[in-house]
């Protein structure tokens, strides 16, 4: 906006007009004044403007200008909801499913959840599609919710119909129309996009028709949460516990968690060896790293998490936040432990949320094709990278006692990129679900 008509707007914010107010703290958002954006947000909800509740909601949930306050942000959802707002249906869904008692919401978050998409709320129509597709007769669902969401210009989506078409999971599958989606996602730097372009070959890319029948039937079933699966494993070692569980992710949920933690990514911690810090940079870990915090996971983030979660047989209860990390050609992480050294000082702090890390879950998202594996020096074992599978191992004896044995390190990447998402497991429930 131009300058007079910045002035404009703030003149009508200055005169009590709510939709003035709103805007003004929105541009206040994007140049960084959070001092100014929560000002006039604040006056605008005091007017119950319902995008400027749902937008004071995602402030305390992200902790944006304000302290993170899980219940705060809830109950601006609901103000929001009441008064007519479809995105902040589907944002209370979303919170009510990330929670702790989110299995106990299930009929609500999926009334919400359908409602928002019916209403074309983009990330309401991706979250339904990703979810419809875990099932294959929710193929159809899947792809009827994708067309629209991408139609609407949503790079996810757009890569999800791509896959899902060059994947031929529909009647509409077309290879033209998969590289036309793919294009689309690609630009918008999305995971593996390019990859999969290239695997299409020289086929040119064909505009998709509009489809014959727009109505979407919300009706049909998909799921929520889940299920275990009886996938491939392969037992590495019965004694310690070392097993690596095929095929967990697909490439949807790869690109994803990818996709979700790059704007977070900086340079990976370690341990303080004298025991004064939890976080120091070192040569002993070479990576780019980040959290996935109870504030950034999202819906299909949950999903992913609870895929691993099912698989190996753990408590997300008694977890702590997925870890990302990602190995450039060159990059390593020498061999260490992963429990917490009951020698050091810093040690007490950690404990004192949930215990020790009793187990370890390393999922690989992205393989390099030399190096990258995972290696147990005092086991003689080396695991290689497999997409999509998870490598889960105990880091404690039976009787909570550390085990030595599952030291291991991140072998050098040779060539190619790797990226892992980690979960630990504690003895008892941590604090990362936060509501």
């Amino acid at each position: 906006m131009s300058n007079p008509q910045i002035e404009q707007l703030l003149a009508k914010a200055r005169a009590g007009k709510p939709d003035a107010q709103f805007l003004l703290s929105q541009i206040r958002r994007q140049e960084g004044d959070m001092e100014d954006m929560l000002l006039w947000l604040q006056k605008a909800c005091a007017n119950e403007l319902p995008d400027a509740l749902g937008a004071m909601g995602q402030c305390y949930e992200k902790g944006q200008g304000v302290a993170v306050d899980m219940a705060v942000a809830m109950q601006h959802y609901d103000r929001a909801a009441e008064a007519g707002s479809d995105l902040a249906a589907f944002q209370k869904a979303q919170l009510l499913y990330k929670s702790r008692h989110g299995s106990q919401h299930a009929e609500q978050i999926r009334e919400l959840l359908v409602a928002a998409a019916a209403a074309d709320v983009v990330p309401a129509l991706r979250v339904l599609a990703y979810l419809a597709s875990q099932q294959v007769s929710g193929h159809v669902l899947a792809i009827d919710c994708l067309q629209r969401s991408a139609a609407l210009g949503d790079p996810v989506s757009a890569f999800m119909l791509g896959w899902c078409l060059s994947q031929g999971a529909s009647e509409q599958t077309a290879a033209g129309e998969a590289v036309h989606w793919l294009q689309l996602a690609a630009r918008a730097q999305f995971p593996f996009a390019a990859n999969l372009l290239a695997s299409l070959g020289n086929q040119q890319p064909v505009a998709p028709a509009p489809p014959a029948n727009s109505r979407i039937d919300f009706e049909r079933p998909f799921p929520l949460f889940p299920a275990a699966r009886d996938i491939e494993r392969e037992v590495f070692s019965e004694d310690p516990p070392i097993t690596l569980f095929r095929q967990v992710l697909d490439i949807v949920d790869c690109a994803y968690l990818i996709f979700l933690s790059t704007p977070y990514l900086k340079r990976a911690h370690v341990i303080d060896p004298d025991g004064n810090k939890s976080g120091m940079v070192s040569k002993v870990r070479t990576s780019m790293s980040t959290y996935i915090p109870f504030e950034i996971v999202d819906f299909i983030g949950r999903y992913i998490e609870l895929k691993i979660v099912v698989e190996t047989g753990e408590d997300l209860l008694s977890s702590e936040p997925m870890s990302i990390l990602r190995y450039a050609p060159g990059e390593y992480y020498r061999p260490h432990f992963d429990y917490f050294n009951p020698r050091l000082n810093v040690s007490d702090e950690l404990l004192e949320d949930g215990g020790q890390r009793t187990a370890s879950a390393v999922t690989y998202l992205s393989v390099p094709t030399a190096g990258g594996g995972t290696s147990f020096p005092k086991l003689n074992i080396t695991v290689p990278p497999l997409a999509g599978g998870t490598l889960w191992f105990r880091n404690c004896l039976n009787d909570g006692q550390v085990d030595e044995r599952s030291l291991h390190a991140g072998d050098t990447v040779i060539d190619g990129e790797k990226w892992v998402v980690t979960k630990w497991f504690r003895e008892r429930p941590t604090q990362y679900l936060q509501i």
